[in-house]
């Protein structure tokens, strides 16, 4: 798997991103506890063995806000394209992005983010994923997942109109997502 991250990092590594010199994960500000972000950071859930081929390699981001009152973290939704579920914004990996920074672009293209993308991946799931042209063909995709602290969020945006997007409790943002990894980090993030 190493490979696979050479050839398709663009700047070094397709993995997390990297941090400054003498930069610490948890040297970041935010709104998350450092001791929650720093442990989502450290201990990623490991990569499921693969099936045959190499997987297709996305990045997504968990977008959250926090309510100004109540300081209860918002999880952002958005509909899927080829179906009504929902999902989180997630896309094929830019060469030239590592892979921090293609979630950050999934999320602004999708649903207008801007925000700060944790420098890490805070995990990691595969998929089957159908073909848009051919729905017989599957491909086996592997999700990286970052954090991303939405600090403005835009009116106006590439999908817009594409997809519906709606800010949602961590509890039913658990609901909504059928992947175990997501669920499980709306669960943690409901504890912040």
């Amino acid at each position: 798997m190493a490979k696979t991250k050479e050839k398709l990092g663009g700047r070094g590594s397709a993995g997390p991103a990297r941090l400054r010199k003498g930069e610490k994960a948890t040297d970041r500000p935010g709104t998350v506890p450092m001791a929650l972000r720093a442990d989502m950071m450290r201990a990623p859930i490991p990569v499921p063995a693969s099936a045959t081929g190499k997987p297709l390699l996305e990045s997504g981001v968990l977008a959250y806000r926090r309510r100004r009152k109540s300081g209860e973290p918002l999880i952002l939704m958005i509909s899927k394209r080829r179906s009504k579920k929902w999902g989180i914004p997630k896309g094929k990996v830019d060469p030239y992005l590592n892979f921090g920074e293609a979630a950050a672009k999934e999320a602004f293209e999708e649903a207008g983010l801007i925000g700060q993308v944790s420098p890490h991946s805070i995990g990691v799931f595969r998929m089957r994923k159908r073909s848009a042209t051919n729905p017989q063909v599957q491909r086996l995709v592997e999700v990286w997942i970052y954090l991303l602290e939405v600090t403005e969020t835009l009116t106006n945006w590439p999908e817009k109109g594409k997809r519906k997007i709606k800010w949602v409790s961590c509890e039913a943002a658990a609901r909504h997502l059928r992947e175990p990894l997501l669920v499980q980090l709306c669960h943690r993030l409901a504890k912040s």
